[in-house]
Order: C-alpha cells, then sequence, then structure tokens
C-alpha cells in the first residue's frame, strides 16, 4: 500500500472513530506510522484530506441515486433493487457512511460533507417523488435510514460481529420486510 492510501485509511478510521475535531494531522501521521509533513505533502490540507478520503463513498451515492432517479423506485421490484444496491453500498462504504451521519454540523465548513448533505437532500427528494404515497414514503425513508444508522451504530446494536454476507443478508431481508409490508392504519 502507497503512503497516500495508507494515510487515507487511517483518515478514515480516526476521523470514525474520534471525530474529525477531535483527529490532527499528526494523530493521522501517527498511525499511518508517517510524518505531518508527508500527509500534508500528499493532501495539503485537513478539508483535502476529508475531500478524498470520502470521495469514493460520495461517487458510488451519487452513481447508486442518479441510477435509481433514472429507472425509478415508486414499486416494490424497484425499491428491493435500490434496497439491495444500498446495503451493498453502505457495507462497502461503512466509515465514510459514519463519518458523513456524525457530522452534520460540519456541512458549510466542510466541502465536501456539503456535498454528501446535497445527495442526501436528492435521495430524499427521489423516495418523495417516486413513491406511492405518504404510507410507502415513510416506509422507505425509515427503511434507507434505518439501514444507514444500523451500519453506523453497529457496535451499539451488537450485530459488528457478523460477517458481511451474513450482515447485508440480514440487512436486505429486514429491509424488505419493512417494505412489503402491509398498510394497516390510514392517518387522519
Amino acid at each position: 500500500m502507497s503512503h497516500h492510501d495508507d494515510i487515507l485509511t487511517q483518515a478514515l478510521e480516526r476521523f470514525a472513530l474520534q471525530g474529525i475535531a477531535a483527529t490532527t494531522l499528526q494523530d493521522i501521521a501517527k498511525h499511518a506510522d508517517t510524518s505531518k509533513a508527508n500527509v500534508l505533502y500528499h493532501f495539503v490540507s485537513k478539508e483535502r484530506l476529508i475531500g478524498e478520503a470520502l470521495a469514493p463513498c460520495l461517487g458510488a451515492l451519487e452513481h447508486l441515486i442518479t441510477e435509481a432517479e433514472a429507472n425509478g423506485i415508486g414499486d416494490l421490484t424497484a425499491q428491493a433493487g435500490f434496497i439491495e444496491r444500498f446495503v451493498d453500498f453502505l457495507i462497502t462504504h461503512r466509515l465514510a457512511t459514519h463519518i458523513i451521519v456524525s457530522h452534520p454540523y460540519s456541512v458549510e465548513t466542510i466541502p465536501s460533507l456539503k456535498a454528501a448533505h446535497e445527495l442526501m437532500a436528492r435521495m430524499s427528494e427521489l423516495v418523495t417523488s417516486h413513491t406511492l404515497g405518504e404510507h410507502d414514503r415513510l416506509r422507505f425513508g425509515v427503511a434507507v435510514s434505518g439501514a444507514t444508522y444500523a451500519l453506523v451504530s453497529a457496535g451499539l446494536l451488537g450485530v459488528e460481529e457478523l460477517n458481511m454476507d451474513d450482515l447485508k443478508k440480514l440487512l436486505t431481508e429486514v429491509l424488505l420486510g419493512m417494505l412489503s409490508a402491509p398498510t394497516t392504519t390510514k392517518v387522519a
């Protein structure tokens, strides 16, 4: 692994574990077994490092949303396909998702977090415009946000010990069950 990639890996881990504000470039350098000067050589600033660390996640989320916008998610089959791809995304980008979800207060000061916020707004619009009614929108929104929270909070929920295949299968089954549950109560 190159110094550049090792620094990115350590940055993701440190930002997810400690938070962006509490993580210094010196701390990242220490965990990457390099110098702070080398971190700055590769990334110029902490914001640039955050941006590059989150870039693969943001690119994958952009692709996922763009594909869903083009194909729609208005029926259970399309929603199920989206959920399966979303679960793959969450598992693949677990640390970056944790950073994005846990730093909403930094949206205005960190460009990559602002981009993440904009993508989440697009996802919200997608759900609102491509589902069949209030019950479906609420159910779909709870499913998507619940999946995100479950992976971000795996330690609190006690699911971090599951292997990735079992976690993916379980999370997908739960989400698909939520989406296909019949509506039993109508809100006045």
